[in-house]
């Protein structure tokens, strides 16, 4: 199962971005997304944290087949680690229901798609790992287990 995802619904190809991929080693495309009750949220406002982001959707089996390892290790690391799920071209009607069904407490922004084509994405789930300097320092496409998670989760924590 390691490794399998989700293809994107949307119609949009991969790389239709100028910008080029995130690579590890180099720093993290700036966003700016709205959270699930529409306040701003930019990767900016957490320079000199470590971020994990983890792109989702609802509708996405091994996304949610993952989520409940992320939400089980979030309490372990929310001190030191900021937690950021971005669902992938939902609107917050839909994603609330689905959150408080998975017990997700970190913060979730919604992704209308300049998200998913910065970091292009294009399969879920697609999780990346930012160090406190900007860094993406990992990059895990596709369903990751507990055990993979807590290894990723590692080469950013200085915790």
């Amino acid at each position: 199962m390691a490794g399998s995802g989700c293809a994107k619904q949307s119609g949009q190809p991969r790389g239709t971005s100028a910008a080029a991929a995130p690579a590890v080693g180099q720093p993290a495309p700036a966003f700016s997304l709205k959270d699930i009750d529409g306040k701003p949220v930019t990767l900016a406002q957490y320079k000199g944290k470590p971020v994990f982001l983890n792109a989702f959707a609802t509708w996405c089996p091994p996304c949610k087949l993952e989520l409940p390892g992320i939400v089980k290790a979030y309490p372990q690391y929310k001190d030191r680690i900021v937690f950021l799920g971005i669902d992938e071209q939902e609107d917050a009607e839909l994603v609330m229901p689905f959150l408080k069904r998975f017990g997700i407490t970190y913060q979730v922004l919604l992704d209308p798609g300049s998200f998913t084509e910065a970091y292009q994405v294009d399969s879920l789930p697609w999780s990346f790992f930012i160090d406190s300097s900007g860094v993406v320092r990992k990059i895990s496409r596709g369903f990751m287990t507990p055990e993979q998670l807590k290894d990723n989760l590692a080469t950013i924590d200085k915790g």
